[in-house]
């Protein structure tokens, strides 16, 4: 928890470091629109793939820029909330499963990726902590089995599924999971189907309006162009936890002779990750995951999410040709995670796995901390994946 909130202080020590290039600009633009038209969005900007997207980000700008014009205090807001939501999800996560380790989701905040897709000014970066707050609160629902975190659930679902189409698997795989699993009780037990339906209807009532938007959308926005290629890309989801690829965000970057050493270290990542792919299997291969069952587990529901997860992630990659940019991992991150957090979780108890941990960890907190003090020092990059600050 302390690790957690150390990390998460460092994200306030620049504020005004945050990229400010391309749709930054366009998205405050538009919330600044909003306000003077006295008027909420329901519709984000439009996607590179097609059809808008949610117009949660836009009406999170407008409802802080009412307060103040001063976009680095935007950001400051922005970063608290962010840092907070998947904290708290995180923790939500530790508690809710008996097999993780809780302080190895601190591991999380020293991801490159994460922590430059979620300091910017974008709509794209809401997604981290919204995916990871759904997937904490249906975990907690199973072990609980509170109607409160289904609610949460729900919310988080809706609050996905209205900023960013990249959070879809997650949304769908875990709907497909509460029914196929609360199956026996919605038939036998009405006052909870009623509750379920209220929050079904709840969502879809607040979705309503962007609903009616894509509907009107062209067609085009819905054709698929696969791509088998992109399936390398869907699997690669462990990548934001190395410091594998970063070039792609602040350009070409020496790494002081230790390229070698730091791409093995990067590696046990994978390693790790696989691991967890192994313990995910032996769980499915145990059964219950999706089969109704009268004794709450949260080991088995997760289990089952992520694996579906995983599949529709793959179908939505090749069917959209993802190939390179990491921002489209934001949606899906929390389950990826989740499998490094598990097969990390099992191998910790082993000397040799906890040595190279911890180097690798030593590795990705000393790169971070020096990238957050060379971006401040360069006012940005000239890569167009980060670019001026908003300072510059």
């Amino acid at each position: 928890m302390i690790l957690l909130a150390l990390l998460g202080l460092l994200r306030l020590a620049f504020p005004g470091d945050v990229p400010f290039i391309a749709d930054e600009p366009v998205i405050v633009e538009r919330a600044l629109d909003g306000l003077e038209a006295g008027t909420v969005s329901s519709v984000g900007l439009q996607g590179t793939r097609g059809a808008a997207y949610g117009p949660l980000p836009i009406a999170f700008y407008q409802l802080v820029l009412a307060a103040t014009s001063d976009l680095r205090v935007v950001a400051v807001v922005k970063i608290v909330t962010v840092t907070l939501l998947t904290g708290w999800a995180l923790i939500l996560l530790g508690r809710a499963l008996p097999g993780l380790s809780p302080p190895l989701a601190a591991f999380a905040f020293l991801s490159p990726y994460l922590w430059f897709y979620a300091r910017d000014l974008w709509d794209n970066s809401f997604a981290i902590p919204l995916s990871a707050m759904l997937l904490a609160s249906y975990a907690t629902f199973h072990t609980s089995g509170r109607m409160r975190w289904l609610v949460g659930a729900g919310a988080f679902a809706t609050l996905c599924a209205w900023t960013h189409f990249m959070t879809m698997p997650l949304v769908l795989a875990v709907v497909a999971h509460f029914l196929a699993s609360q199956r026996r009780r919605l038939a036998e037990d009405r006052t909870f189907a009623f509750q379920a339906l209220g929050i079904a209807a709840g969502c879809l009532l607040v979705a309503l309006p962007y609903l009616s938007h894509l509907s009107a959308a062209s067609a085009g926005s819905l054709l698929w162009s696969p791509a088998p290629r992109s399936l390398l890309f869907a699997l690669d989801g462990l990548r934001p936890f190395t410091l594998l690829g970063f070039d792609y965000v602040i350009g070409p970057w020496e790494a002081g002779g230790l390229g070698p050493a730091l791409r093995l270290l990067s590696a046990f990542t994978y390693v790790v990750g696989l691991h967890g792919v192994w313990l995910l299997n032996r769980r499915l291969r145990e059964g219950g995951v999706w089969s109704p069952s009268d004794k709450p587990d949260a080991t088995a529901a997760m289990a089952g999410v992520t694996a579906l997860t995983l599949v529709l992630f793959a179908v939505v990659a090749n069917g959209k040709r993802l190939l390179e940019h990491p921002h489209y991992y934001n949606g899906v991150w929390i389950v990826f995670f989740l499998l490094w957090w598990m097969g990390m979780s099992a191998l910790v108890r082993r000397a040799w796995a906890r040595r190279i941990f911890w180097g690798q960890a030593g590795a990705m907190a000393i790169f971070l901390v020096g990238l957050v003090g060379w971006i401040h020092d360069n006012r940005g990059t000239r890569s167009l994946h980060y670019g001026p600050t908003l300072t510059n």
